[in-house]
């Protein structure tokens, strides 16, 4: 081996490719699909699912009972109607919460309108207001002093009855003259 050197180098081999990181959080659960599923005013069988929740978000009302995944079904044929109720809770607080039954007909569900029995014209309107104003300053022939022993409650009352009008803001002393005026 005469004339030739070799290189004693020593040679540390390094990577040919870039390390990848493993990954922690790539994992995901199925989906709950919670929520109302069937709308106040919507026709419901026997057993079908109204509400799918986590807990007691919606409470129960009647024709309705809660399923061991707090889902709520109808116990009955009907339609689903959901409404406000106050609630009490274990330390006694008060609070509002939104419930769901099932009625047996639609007609349970709307509410009902007034139905005015006979359109008034306004000259009978007038009428009626002058007969409500005679009646109550017949009623109420009293001095100062008698109305300033009533409560403002009392003289609001009065003042309603007799169609006053800017009593509302009034102070006591107020209320006594605007009244005495009219009478």
């Amino acid at each position: 081996m005469e004339g030739k050197f070799y290189s004693m180098k020593a040679y540390t081999l390094m990577a040919h490719k870039k390390a990848a990181g493993s990954a922690k959080n790539l994992r995901d659960s199925k989906p709950k699909y919670r929520g109302v599923k069937v709308y106040g005013g919507q026709p419901v069988k026997a057993g079908d699912i109204i509400i799918r929740q986590k807990g007691d978000t919606y409470k129960l009302g009647a024709n309705v009972y809660k399923g061991r995944d707090f889902s709520i079904h109808a116990q009955t044929d009907g339609v689903v109607r959901f409404g406000k109720k106050n609630y009490t809770r274990f330390d006694g607080k008060i609070y509002l919460k939104t419930f769901v039954e099932v009625v047996a007909s639609v007609a349970d569900v709307t509410p009902k309108k007034e139905t005015k029995t006979a359109a008034k014209t306004p000259a009978a309107k007038k009428e009626t207001k002058t007969a409500a104003t005679k009646e109550a300053t017949v009623n109420v022939k009293v001095s100062k002093k008698d109305l300033s022993s009533k409560t403002v409650a009392e003289l609001t009352d009065m003042a309603k009855g007799m169609d006053l009008t800017g009593y509302s803001g009034l102070k006591k002393a107020e209320l006594v003259d605007l009244i005495a005026q009219a009478l």
